[in-house]
């Protein structure tokens, strides 16, 4: 091939590439996926709200409660009778009021005005789960002004005959600070004014399948 026609050849592919770039640009170009606007869009909208929840998610050390095996060294370690129990609030006797707390007696009526605060945000710090009853191990809820105890009782094999009873005594003197009762498998708040000192349960179950006793604070003191 003499050099006249190769420049002609060469000249005639430039002539056709460039023909190709001006009517089918994308023929020649590496193929690149590319989201619709609108997806981009959605696609950082959603990672921005998992992130921006991700960041938000409050957490809180949670404590465990145990009953104990041998619970004779305590203050007190027998429930009281079924009479201190009307309407599934705890009532004190008249010689258990000589050793009670003050701030017992408001608790009946500040759970019912606290369950309709809707704008609290109850966080678990403490937890018992058990099946049985018995006396629990020593526990101190953080120091705030008002705390939660949240019972939920399942008794799917006997619903008609499981009873749950609790009492919260002072660790030190075994003072009756509060007290619950559930019939079947409900669920009981109540509102606890006192805290910063250690505090124990002592817990009836009869035909109750398990319970749990949930310790709770508002997250506003957290």
């Amino acid at each position: 091939m003499r050099k006249d026609d190769l420049i002609i050849f060469i000249a005639g592919l430039v002539v056709v590439l460039i023909i190709s770039l001006l009517v089918h640009p994308t023929n020649l170009l590496p193929e690149i996926s590319l989201l619709p606007m609108e997806n981009q869009e959605r696609s950082e909208s959603l990672f921005l709200t998992e992130f921006a929840e991700a960041e938000n998610r409050f957490t809180y050390p949670i404590f465990t409660i145990q009953l104990v095996d041998n619970p004779f060294g305590y203050p007190r370690v027998h429930m009281p009778g079924a009479s201190v129990f009307p309407d599934g609030t705890f009532r004190l006797s008249e010689e258990e009021k000589n050793s009670v707390f003050p701030l017992f007696g408001k608790t009946p009526y500040s759970t019912a005005q606290y369950e309709t605060y809707t704008w609290i945000e109850w966080v678990t710090v403490g937890i018992l789960e058990q099946r049985r009853g018995g006396v629990s191990t020593l526990f101190s809820p953080p120091q705030t002004p008002v705390w939660r105890i949240r019972s939920e009782v399942t008794a799917d094999r006997y619903p008609a005959e499981a009873l749950f009873r609790y009492v919260l005594c002072e660790g030190e003197t075994g003072a009756i600070i509060d007290g619950g009762e559930i019939k079947g498998a409900k669920t009981f708040n109540s509102i606890v004014f006192l805290s910063g000192r250690e505090m124990y349960f002592i817990i009836s179950a009869h035909y109750v399948d398990s319970y749990r006793i949930i310790i709770e604070v508002p997250k506003e003191y957290l």
